[in-house]
Order: structure tokens, then sequence, then C-alpha cells
């Protein structure tokens, strides 16, 4: 049942959508995603990656983030939680989560590219492996195209 539940999610999710996310950084290297709106000033965030960059079998993955946008700013913080079946990209620690849980932080800020309905954001990701107990900093830059 968990697992319809989960396809249902992932059809409907790009239906509520304001915006579909790509990226490269932490957590998997490649991430693709959709943000949508919550309430005002808050936005949802769910994603799937791939990491092919740190040797070895590709790690795959994915995740859910809370966003919180500040007030008359481009800047944004959340709190997330995801999923690894292998290495995540991330230094200090390389995120031996295999199989595992983790969780991160979120502080990102959009720059002024002057693109109708395109958005370029960097994001800096402290993350914590549940499974290891270990810390990480992570970090990406990604492309938001709003509908």
């Amino acid at each position: 049942m968990r697992k319809w539940g989960v396809l249902l999610l992932v059809l409907l999710a790009p239906s509520f959508a304001q915006s579909l996310q790509g990226t490269a950084g932490s957590a998997f290297g490649l991430n693709i995603g959709v943000r949508f709106p919550l309430v005002p000033l808050l936005d949802g965030r769910i994603y799937a990656g791939a990491n092919f960059f740190t040797g070895g079998p590709a790690s795959l993955g994915g995740g859910a983030d809370l966003l919180a946008s500040l007030p008359l700013t481009d800047l944004y913080a959340g709190v997330g939680l995801f999923y690894a079946t292998g290495t995540t990209v991330a230094l200090l620690n390389q995120g031996p989560t295999a199989g595992g849980l983790g969780l991160r932080g979120v502080v990102g800020t959009y720059l002024n590219v002057g693109l109708p309905l395109v958005g370029v954001f960097v994001e800096l990701h402290p993350m914590y492996f549940l499974g290891s107990n270990a810390f990480g900093l992570g970090g990406a830059i990604g492309v938001n195209l709003g509908f």
C-alpha cells in the first residue's frame, strides 16, 4: 500500500508544482525535483537524484525539503530528509549512508539572471548521516523553471 501512495504522490506532484528544479551538487550529484507552495512563504520540494561522481557504483536517492522564504529577499532556508542507496556527495564525509537516511539543512538564494520564468540558485547543505552518525557539508547550483 505504501508503494501505491508514493507512486500517487510522484504522479500528482507536478500538477501542484510551481516550478521544476534541476541541481548539480549534494546530495546526489545530479538531482531533479519539483517545488510547490504549501502556505504563504512556505514551500515544499521533493527530488530524486543519482551520484556518478564519487567512484564505485552509482548511488540513487531522493528526499523532501520544507523551505521558508524570507520576506522581501531572495533568501530561503529549510530542513529536509533524504534517503540514499550508497554514497552521497559531500565535503568532510562522503556520506557513508549505504541504504540509510540523512537529515539536511538548506540555506539558499536566487541569483539575478533577468530571464522570465528561469531562475538560477545556489544552496548550502549541512548534512547529518543517521546510519553512520557523521556530518557532511554540501552545496548545489541549480536551475528553476517556473510554471
